[in-house]
């Protein structure tokens, strides 16, 4: 049956970079920031804040290294930064740390993936993102990478609120793909297993495999050659060989 959509995900497929640390330092980093120069301009109070940010950069970077060791989930990398970096400041900051982030992120966006999937959303095939990072981010990098049209549909993390105040970004995506593609895909969007594609490079997107035919999972470039061969074995995994390979695979299917 010939698909209707393809879904993709967002780090280590269609941006170069496997998590958020890159774009969460750089928030970490303005925060901090704006908490000196508040101390330095007389706002003593501040400093408490000073603290409690460097203690998060270290506990930040070792429950990293735990989640590369296999140790912890993702999810929980992100609680301190969720409580003690975002909670509190006002949303239009950390956008505005966004916006830069995303003009000088624009050439990680791999376009070996994204500009087959453009010619065949013209082509009319729906599009989509399923992604742990934050929504604006993903948008806001396609826009500066000139990609601004080419997914229908962007299901990510959203930064909540109270007022102008951040509360902190969601965090129900993790390890939860698929039952967020069907959901977001299969029953509002009303597709289904056998007429869907998905494009994914880690073991957060691994468990789609086994719900989608053989065939529509697409491994993508950035992953690696580990689990390429372990998705194509296992499943019957597509493995693009260049551009060209994926961009004929996907006007063939």
């Amino acid at each position: 049956m010939p698909y209707k959509a393809i879904v993709s995900d967002w780090n280590g497929t269609l941006f170069e970079y496997p998590t958020d640390e890159v774009q969460n330092k750089r928030l970490a980093y303005a925060v901090l920031d704006d908490s000196k120069h508040a101390v330095l301009r007389g706002r003593i109070w501040r400093i408490g804040d000073v603290v409690k940010l460097l203690k998060t950069k270290r506990e930040l970077k070792r429950r990293l290294q735990q989640y590369y060791d296999g140790e912890r989930h993702l999810w929980e990398v992100y609680e301190p930064f969720n409580e003690n970096v975002l909670r509190g400041t006002s949303a239009g900051f950390v956008n505005g740390v966004i916006d830069e982030y995303a003009r000088e992120s624009a050439d990680k966006v791999d376009g070996r993936v994204i500009r087959p999937i453009q010619r065949v959303h013209g082509d009319g095939k729906r599009t989509g993102i399923i992604s742990v990072s934050y929504d604006y981010s993903i948008r806001r990098i396609l826009e500066e990478a000139d990609y601004p049209d080419v997914f229908d549909d962007i299901v990510a993390n959203t930064l909540q609120t109270d007022g102008d105040r951040v509360v902190g970004l969601t965090l129900e995506i993790y390890e939860r793909k698929p039952e967020v593609l069907r959901t977001e895909f299969f029953e509002k969007r009303g597709l289904r297993e056998n007429d869907t594609l998905y494009l994914g490079d880690s073991e957060d997107d691994e468990p789609i495999a086994e719900i989608l035919v053989p065939g529509n999972f697409i491994v993508p470039f950035l992953a690696s050659d580990e689990f390429k061969q372990r998705l194509a074995s296992k499943y019957g995994a597509f493995v693009p060989e260049n551009e060209e390979d994926l961009m004929k695979y996907l006007q063939s299917r």
